[in-house]
């Protein structure tokens, strides 16, 4: 084979290797997040297992989990925002009050998924405008994530007890669920 023939063929190669990335890289990066993140779902349950990153034994807390947001997107009219948990960033000490901590855990999760979809509902107002941008999602998500660290810290910033926290946010969070479907 001549060289430049062997030229050719690697220049095809890896444009048709940069178009199939190009055109699948919102999947490429979801199939690898995938691998360590639990995405929100009705019946998903978060094991001990779960808690995958090293735990920080110099810390006070017995835990660290941490929830947060996925956008989905290749351009505005596809966006799609996703609440989720990462394994990796998620640690604990003592599992031998994990079931009450499960249930903290779980509104906490709860109200990331509430504002997920409140975040999808805002998307769907501007996805086919015209005078709108991949860029406005960005101001909808800062609006939308003061409004739930706002929410977060009023549930924190108490002196009940872990208990006394579900028992008071949880049926507030299962009406915001139902609010933002």
């Amino acid at each position: 084979m001549t060289k430049i023939r062997k030229i050719i063929i690697l220049f095809i190669s890896l444009s048709i290797i940069g178009i199939i990335y190009w055109n699948y890289r919102v999947e490429i990066n979801y199939f690898f997040l995938k691998k360590h993140v639990i995405f929100w779902s009705e019946n998903v349950e978060i094991k001990p297992a779960d808690f995958k990153a090293e735990a920080d034994m110099n810390s006070d807390l017995n835990e660290s989990w941490f929830h947060g947001f996925y956008l989905k997107s290749t351009n505005l009219k596809d966006a799609e925002v996703q609440a989720l948990f990462d394994q990796n960033q998620s640690w604990i000490k003592d599992t031998t009050d994990f079931k009450d901590l499960m249930k903290m855990q779980r509104l906490r999760f709860d109200l990331y998924e509430s504002f997920a979809r409140k975040f999808n509902r805002e998307i769907n107002k501007i996805k086919y405008r015209e005078d709108k941008s991949f860029s406005d999602l960005e101001k909808i998500g800062d609006e939308i994530y003061e409004e739930l660290l706002k929410v977060e810290n009023s549930i924190y910033d108490t002196n009940m007890t872990r208990k006394e926290i579900v028992d008071f946010w949880r049926p507030r969070i299962n009406k915001m669920l139902e609010r933002n479907k």
